[in-house]
């Protein structure tokens, strides 16, 4: 059979540069556990041109939240065509009801057990509508198809290529139950994880240089991931991740990373408030940890990504000045600032459903920077409107100055990079934002909870 698997893009441009975007394994690791006997073609439609006008016998779709209406315009387009349409991954899996409306069958949670299933089905014309294996076991997965690509970094008068990153990951699952996630619920609460001997293999049958582990904690198991640390220190790759402070704050578990390869972590310190931290439940206590873990990660040399968000139950108007200064006074070399964004599947969907919060579900929006509920103590025009105050000037020229002095040591070139292509896509969200707010004055129906229907397994 003829196989087209897509990623699909959102239907608004992504204001985020693609070198700077986490890259995606689903469609690598569907390719994967495809019988060599069918011939596949990958497109993260992003990046490349869909090929509407060909055969396809199935067609299998990869969807977040934010890409969901254009899987679901994919679908309809790819089944009047004659293909039979998969539509799967984080949204489809918390929504599957809703996906089931646009396709053939829906494959929730993971794949691995499933997308065989699926085949065979298609082949003997007896698709069931859903498809669900509970955390399989991951020692049994295939190693990743993987497509060489390479990115280009552009500054004022710099054209730097850059190799591109390999996306791994080493577990699936998460113990924490932070409200705003969707994790635990998709993977489930035990981390699972994948053998060791398997990634090296993989790293190594493709030379891969650098390595991004997508890992939503890759310290959450420390017998395991000082394994993994002694398995990377002789491929010699330069490794990121996303990680608790507490990983950094655990002396000899960082510094055997910084000398495996460790270069950069992304890391949630997500509000300076001490109450918003309580909610979230997965933060560290006090903001001092966070300090101290910023000031390790500069000392080795690595670069501490934070992530803030705002818009939560407990944030006033002041908490964008707060953590300004928080971040300014601790040069923080870099940061995603998020909207705070009531994803389905969530408890934070629920309950602000059931608070009568949610202001439509147009899922284009739902992407980490839109106002989609009724914030608690601000109007969603004034969050948002502080909340791009707040990116101009933690991106401002004097602030990338101020903060670039503690950077000198670390790595410069990509610290400058960073924040000057940050700085022009926070220009460029200005105009996403008034048209936003232009359409969202139109919208007269409230969402119920009767409109999103939860799995069906």
């Amino acid at each position: 059979m003829n196989i087209l698997l897509i990623s699909p893009k959102s239907n608004f441009p992504d204001v985020t540069p693609a070198w700077l975007r986490i890259p995606q394994l689903a469609l690598p690791i569907l390719a994967a556990l495809t019988s060599p006997e069918h011939e596949v073609l990958m497109i993260e439609e992003e990046f490349e041109r869909l090929p509407l006008d060909g055969h396809w016998d199935v067609v299998g779709i990869s969807a977040m939240t934010a890409t969901a209406p254009r899987a679901y315009e994919l679908a309809l387009l790819f089944r009047q065509n004659g293909a039979k349409v998969i539509l799967g991954g984080i949204h489809p899996s918390v929504v599957p009801d809703e996906a089931a409306q646009f396709a053939d069958a829906v494959v929730i949670g993971e794949a691995e057990g499933m997308w065989e299933r699926v085949l065979y089905d298609v082949r003997r014309n007896r698709l069931r509508k859903f498809y669900h294996n509970s955390q399989p076991d991951l020692s049994e997965s295939p190693l990743p198809v993987r497509r060489r690509m390479r990115s280009v970094l552009r500054l004022p008068s710099l054209v730097m290529p850059i190799k591109a990153v390999m996306p791994i990951m080493a577990s699936r699952g998460c113990p924490y139950d932070c409200e705003f996630c969707c994790v635990h619920r998709v993977y489930g609460r035990r981390q699972r994880h994948i053998p060791i001997e398997l990634i090296v293999e993989d790293i190594r049958r493709t030379g891969a240089r650098r390595v991004m582990f997508l890992d939503d904690n890759i310290g959450g198991v420390r017998s395991y991931i000082v394994q993994l640390i002694t398995a990377l220190k002789p491929l010699k790759v330069s490794w990121y991740a996303q990680a608790s402070p507490r990983f950094i704050l655990d002396d000899e578990l960082f510094d055997a990373a910084v000398r495996s390869g460790l270069e950069a972590l992304f890391v949630g310190v997500e509000s300076v408030d001490p109450e918003a931290r309580k909610r979230i439940r997965k933060s560290l206590p006090s903001i001092h940890l966070y300090q101290k873990a910023i000031k390790r990660c500069r000392s080795a040399g690595v670069i501490f990504h934070a992530s803030v968000i705002f818009g939560l139950d407990e944030d006033t108007p002041g908490v964008f000045e707060r953590t300004l200064e928080f971040l300014l006074r601790n040069s923080v070399p870099s940061i995603s600032a998020c909207i705070l964004t009531p994803y389905p599947g969530t408890p934070l969907f629920e309950r602000l459903m059931r608070e009568g919060r949610i202001l439509h579900t147009n899922w284009s929006y739902y992407d980490h920077t839109t106002v989609c509920y009724q914030p608690k103590n601000m109007d969603p025009e004034e969050l948002a409107e502080r909340y791009l105050d707040f990116r101009n000037r933690f991106f401002s020229y004097s602030s990338i100055m101020q903060r670039g002095y503690a950077q000198f040591r670390v790595a410069p070139l990509v610290y400058l990079g960073t924040n000057l292509v940050y700085r022009k896509t926070t220009r460029l969200m200005e105009e996403h934002f008034r048209n936003y707010s232009n359409w969202l004055r139109q919208q007269k129906r409230t969402p119920t909870l009767d409109m999103i229907k939860g799995p069906t397994v």
